[in-house]
């Protein structure tokens, strides 16, 4: 558990969240100003998968929070 905390908690991870974040949300304002659906999915799901991985990102950031009060009270 300590692995995937330590590797959750990494700078990138919040990079990532974010860049594809805005990506998914950029797919949704172009879906839904050309009124088409791109496999299926319509605009609205694109806006709650970008709204997912900014979640993500959040909970990366609380991550890096919580790991650095951890090291601090064991030091």
């Amino acid at each position: 558990m300590k692995e995937i905390t330590k590797l959750m908690a990494h700078p990138f991870v919040m990079w990532y969240f974010g860049i594809l974040g805005d990506a998914l949300a950029i797919v949704g304002i172009v879906t839904a100003a050309m009124e088409v659906k791109i496999a299926g999915f319509t605009p609205i799901l694109w806006f709650l998968l970008a709204i997912a991985c900014y979640l993500g990102m959040v909970w990366a950031v609380t991550l890096r929070i919580l790991t650095h009060l951890e090291s601090r009270t064991e030091s």
